[in-house]
């Protein structure tokens, strides 16, 4: 077989989805009617990975967790029509001393969308009303410590590492350490 010059990285690029802009993904506000799209984001298997959600949830519990709720924003990334992305951001707006600060709850996407913008562009959109519309001074997140390629995404948006939290989360037989990071402005 001929050697075509790439790289096996290179070879992997190119089966990736194309990096689309943020313009290719309209975001919006999750709807009751995204649960059955959001829930199969949230019970795949590189989600259940990289997250507390454990697998084979109900539908119900994620239909439930679109229910209205004055310090939740919910948003989705869109794709031809479609759910793929969603992000969740935890606010503290009803509390005086705590409302300058949010948690970025999760940012999520559909397998086939996983490093192709679809993030990018909703942690875009978070920032956006973190700074633009809420007047937030510190927008915090927790994200586990080998996940290089979401940590590199916080960082590339000005978060930083402020601690590290040993044995954070259950993996299988063993456990995983996770990040604390935050974006102060």
């Amino acid at each position: 077989m001929p050697d075509t010059g790439k790289t096996a990285a290179a070879r992997e690029d190119a089966t990736r989805p194309k990096r689309e802009t943020m313009s290719t993904f309209p975001i919006r506000h999750a709807e009751p009617g995204d649960a059955a799209a959001l829930h199969a984001i949230l019970t795949s298997d590189h989600v259940v990975a990289g997250t507390m959600r454990l697998p084979h949830a109900a539908l119900a519990t994620t239909e439930a967790r679109l229910a209205p709720q004055p310090d939740r924003v919910q948003l989705v990334a869109l794709l031809d029509g479609e759910v793929a992305g969603f992000a969740e951001v935890l606010t503290q707006f009803g509390n005086p001393r705590a409302c300058h600060a949010a948690v970025l709850n999760m940012i999520v996407t559909r397998e086939d969308r996983c490093r192709s913008g679809v993030g990018t562009a909703l942690l875009e959109a978070v920032l956006d009303l973190a700074d633009n519309h809420w007047g937030l001074r510190r927008l915090g997140l927790t994200v586990w410590a080998d996940n290089d390629t979401a940590i590199r995404l916080y960082q590339r948006f000005g978060f930083v590492e402020e601690g590290k939290h040993g044995a954070y989360v259950r993996a299988g037989p063993g456990f995983k350490d996770a990040l604390t990071m935050a974006r102060l402005r």
